[in-house]
């Protein structure tokens, strides 16, 4: 806190006497300014803070912070609250209205329901419950029962119950349609016939009525056929016309001969099996020769003559070999590579290299040799036949080819 009143002194340099004060004159500017000191000081050194004060010494600026921490401003929240002055000594008053309202107590009274707890003054609970009719709780069953305007019951009582079925049914027989059934207490029942409903005479027959039990009789002597005959260009055919009843026989012959595909259950033949495309069966038994173009397939394959597959196609470079044909050759005319899928099971593949321009290399899918699975053809003349057995290709017949 500044002081007023600082007596300022002047004293020059040794015998100056312009503008300097004399010894006198100093020395009691010196008196008056510790008068002054000693007249301001404080004759309180401690600070003390009290409810809602904080006092707070700061020793670098010689200060003293002294801070209210109690309430700095009212302010009335609404309506109900009034408050007088806005500091010193506030009245605050509840006026009613707002928030805070008038009430002093809630009471809930009810002519139907039994209520208890009830006003409340300050703070509680109002308890609201259902009155006790009387009426005993249980099962009743056929009831008459009495209920008031407000849906509750008031009397109820048990009665003889009338009758033992408690639902009815209808099962249908052939032709009839049943539908809403059963009916376990009101409703309709609807039956429809799902049958012949009426029957009526067309050309050359003549019926005893519409409906009930019916007569149909034939009124024509009979049709305009006389005679039925197969005949056939690769089939026996025995049996002869036949004018009114018999047995026609169809046969195979003792040499097939078809174009295009036979695929069946078991072949059994004793003659010869020719075909242009596939052959497809189950076992094949025959005592001839088989002749195919495209590939013959089955479980067990027994004949007594030759098994020929003509099938063979030219492979050509970086090309998939043809499972459907039996053979395949080439002629290279420099470094060239081919590949094989996996085929069926006892399948037969062979390879010949018929002119050699440079290395033929054939990659495998499902090797039984394993390692790389290729087979390298680097002279003309060489070949070898696979068979595919237990989802692997095997090498059966080798000449010259180097398998990795």
């Amino acid at each position: 806190m500044a002081i007023s009143g600082q007596q300022v002194i002047a004293v020059g340099l040794q015998n100056e006497s312009a503008n300097s004060d004399s010894l006198y004159t100093a020395f009691n500017k010196t008196v008056t300014n510790f008068a002054t000191l000693f007249a301001c000081a404080s004759p309180y050194n401690t600070f003390t803070g009290n409810t809602g004060i904080t006092v707070n010494t700061n020793a670098n600026t010689n200060t003293i912070d002294i801070t209210n921490s109690g309430v700095l401003s009212l302010t009335a929240g609404d309506s109900s609250i009034s408050l007088t002055g806005s500091n010193g000594n506030i009245t605050i008053t509840a006026t009613a209205g707002g928030n805070g309202g008038g009430v002093s107590s809630v009471g809930l009274s009810s002519s139907t329901l039994t209520v208890t707890n009830t006003p409340i003054i300050s703070a509680g609970n109002i308890v609201v419950n259902l009155p006790v009719t009387g009426i005993i709780a249980a099962t009743y069953t056929n009831p008459t029962v009495t209920v008031d305007t407000y849906g509750r019951v008031t009397n109820i009582a048990n009665n003889t119950v009338s009758g033992t079925v408690t639902s009815v049914g209808i099962t249908p027989g052939t032709g009839i349609l049943v539908t809403n059934s059963p009916i376990t207490s009101t409703g309709n029942i609807t039956v429809t016939n799902t049958g012949v409903t009426r029957i009526s005479a067309g050309t050359g027959i003549s019926v005893s009525g519409s409906n009930g039990n019916v007569t149909i009789s034939t009124t024509a002597s009979g049709g305009t056929v006389t005679g039925v005959t197969i005949a056939s260009n690769n089939l026996t055919v025995t049996g002869g016309t036949i004018t009114t009843s018999g047995t026609i026989s169809i046969d195979l012959p003792s040499n097939i001969s078809v174009t295009g595909n036979i695929t069946g259950g078991n072949l059994i033949t004793s003659g010869l099996i020719t075909s242009t495309g596939n052959v497809t069966c189950g076992n094949l038994v025959t005592g001839g020769v088989v002749t195919a173009t495209g590939n013959v397939t089955g479980g067990n394959i027994n004949t007594a003559g030759v098994l020929k597959l003509n099938g063979s196609e030219d492979l050509a470079d970086a090309a998939a070999a043809n499972l459907l044909v039996t053979a395949s050759y080439f002629t290279t005319i420099a470094a060239e590579t081919a590949t094989l899928a996996a085929g069926t099971a006892g399948q037969i593949k062979t390879f010949m290299m018929a002119g050699d321009g440079g290395d033929m290399v054939i990659t495998v899918t499902n090797p039984a040799w394993g390692g790389a699975g290729t087979m390298t053809f680097n002279t003309a003349g060489q070949g070898c036949t696979l068979q595919y057995i237990n989802s692997k290709w095997f090498c059966i017949g080798n000449n010259g080819v180097t398998f990795a």
